[in-house]
């Protein structure tokens, strides 16, 4: 089992899955230089009157300090929605985040990492990925996406990161399709998955569903890391909103349509069956951050530009005087 187990840490840990390498032209300079545009979009509210920092850490999700704060609602654009409290972390506060908790990472890419950085460490997983520009569908996102085995068939391997304006990534996700000769034990898979995502201080709120090939962990503001089955699971800081929908942004990765604003990472399993039994054919592994949808430097510095354009404009304006 020693055996076993540790041949699938080396898979959860995003091992190469052997196939020919396949060459793709990508210009990643060009990506980022082309997703950095002007937009005339409202300044987001970065941190209505809570944010998390050295000097105050929230002692337990919808508060900072000792000081409580209401919960709000992050839209699919990384912004709250209007007249919901603002964010209690930002992409400027995720780093001292990051730094305080025993950091998830899938493969070797961790949030927050930037994509210049990420996308070596990718390729080296699976010499046979072909990198490409995912093709924007949700919000303007910016992504790429590492694809192996046949091209017009399903991957048998997809990597696919997105990032903010600023190259930080806030999404990472893994699918891996094992060969059918090939299938791993839903209890190698279970136990590869708690020793690599357990946090010393999860709170673990539920796992006793038999054959349900489903975990999840969260962590809040405040570090602490919540683990079940599901991210509803008693409330989490990360349980889904009334009326979330869950949003297709490639054909391997789904997202709710809003977050609560006290999520500060959330990390998802599935693994599939075959039929009637315990061995698993394939399985998904994800994780993202509301707080790093939008690099908060880059949308400040994009409104200043914006409302300089404009009273620029204003200003030539006044020199015009009507003809009656």
């Amino acid at each position: 089992m020693k055996i076993i187990a540790s041949l699938l840490l080396a898979g959860l840990a995003l091992s190469p899955v052997h196939a020919n390498a396949q060459s793709s032209g990508f210009s990643l300079k060009k990506i980022i230089k082309d997703s950095v545009k002007e937009q005339t979009a409202s300044k987001p509210e970065q941190t209505s009157g809570a944010q998390a920092n050295a000097n105050s850490t929230p002692t337990m999700p919808g508060s900072v300090g000792s000081t409580p704060v209401k919960e709000g609602v992050v839209q699919l654009d990384g912004l709250p929605i209007p007249g919901s409290p603002g964010l209690l972390m930002d992409s400027n506060s995720f780093a001292k985040f990051a730094a305080s908790i025993r950091k998830p990472e899938i493969g070797g890419i961790s949030l927050g990492m930037n994509v210049n950085d990420a996308i070596p460490i990718i390729k080296k997983l699976n010499p046979a990925y072909r990198v490409e520009t995912l093709k924007i569908m949700v919000n303007n996102y910016r992504g790429v996406t590492a694809k192996a085995g046949p091209a017009n068939a399903i991957p048998t391997d997809q990597f696919t990161v997105y990032f903010n304006e600023a190259g930080n990534i806030w999404l990472v996700s893994r699918r891996i399709e094992l060969p059918k000769d090939q299938p791993l034990l839903l209890e190698t898979y279970k136990n590869a998955l708690f020793e690599k995502y357990d946090a010393p201080n999860a709170l673990i709120s539920e796992r006793s569903r038999v054959n349900y090939p489903h975990f999840t962990w969260s962590f809040g503001m405040n570090g602490q890391q919540h683990a079940s089955h599901n991210l509803d699971s008693k409330s989490g800081p990360c349980a889904s909103l009334p009326y979330t929908m869950y949003v297709p942004i490639t054909d391997s990765v789904t997202i709710p349509n809003n977050f609560r604003n006290t999520c500060a990472l959330a990390l998802t399993t599935s693994a599939y069956m075959q039929s009637n039994t315990n061995l698993i054919q394939s399985y998904t592994v994800q994780m993202y951050s509301p707080a790093l949808i939008r690099d908060v430097n880059s949308v400040n510095a994009q409104q200043a530009e914006y409302l300089k354009q404009k009273r620029e404009a204003e200003e030539k304006a006044r020199a015009n005087k009507p003809q009656f």
